[in-house]
């Protein structure tokens, strides 16, 4: 279990960032990363758990907004299990999987035909992975491999950049880096953008926010402002999770900033109605 942690103060510009959505809760959708913006990130991704209090303060955002959702890299199972929350959608695979908040679960009609391309991947690349100490996660729709634990990670990094990257592209499929990790992903316009979009679009909300910590954050970032563009969203706030691993690029592309897993917390606490 992890320690409680006193939680940081709201500032003034989250509060009149964050207020608009209060206001009008019943027509507002919260979208939520869940590793590195409201669980901590650890060594052992199967050992992640959301800081104290998450869980129930996202449940109680539930019973007030149109719509709370998770979306995230992780495998939609492993997603759930950690999260935990009744109520809320669940993107998982960056959206190639998904569990509307009536429960009903499906994979995105884009990905189907690659599945049996992924699982051979994995099969060919995992003695390279293991002789370099790269943790292989396989997600069924795509793969993570990580290098947070690799004895000499600036050898894993160069091995994943040099080796299994081209050999990704050359099979046909679509290497992503993130945080001391590499995704192989099915060659399809699918990501957290395109998740959020159809999450938004599906509940018909007017004002939105999505909580990020990563580069694929942006995407969703991204795609709530276009929507706001297109006249489909009234008001939108970009919020990323910073701490000392996130990029610099990230939090700039972001409307506001708060500190970590805690801060995220913080602005969820903010949100959530008597």
């Amino acid at each position: 279990m992890l320690a409680s942690r006193r939680m940081p103060p709201v500032t003034a510009d989250v509060e009149a960032a964050l207020a608009p959505l209060r206001e009008n809760h019943r027509s507002t959708a919260l979208l939520l990363d869940l590793d590195g913006t409201l669980a901590p990130i650890v060594p052992r991704p199967e050992d992640a758990q959301m800081l104290p209090g998450t869980r129930e303060i996202v449940a109680s955002l539930a019973q007030h907004y149109l719509l709370v959702a998770f979306v995230s890299g992780r495998g939609l199972a492993d997603l759930e299990r950690i999260a935990a929350v009744p109520g809320v959608a669940y993107a998982g695979n960056h959206g190639m999987e998904v569990r509307d908040p009536g429960g009903q679960r499906h994979v995105v009609s884009e990905v189907r035909p690659f599945l049996a391309d992924i699982a051979a991947f994995a099969a060919l690349v995992a003695p390279g992975l293991a002789e370099h100490d790269i943790g292989l996660e396989d997600k069924g729709v795509t793969l993570s491999l990580h290098t947070r634990l690799s004895a000499d990670q600036a050898a894993a990094d160069e091995y994943l950049r040099d080796h299994v990257a081209p050999l990704a592209r050359e099979r046909g499929l679509r290497p992503t880096s993130g945080r001391k990790v590499l995704e192989i992903r099915p060659p399809v316009t699918v990501d957290k953008g395109t998740a959020s979009r159809e999450l938004l679009s599906a509940s018909g909300a007017r004002h939105a926010a999505y909580v990020g910590d990563d580069r694929t954050d942006v995407d969703a970032w991204r795609a709530l402002r276009e929507l706001e563009d297109e006249g489909a969203l009234e008001t939108t706030v970009a919020i990323a999770a910073v701490s000392d691993e996130v990029p610099p690029e990230v939090g700039s592309a972001a409307d506001i900033c708060v500190d970590g897993p805690e801060g995220a917390l913080a602005a969820l606490r903010f949100l959530d109605l008597p």
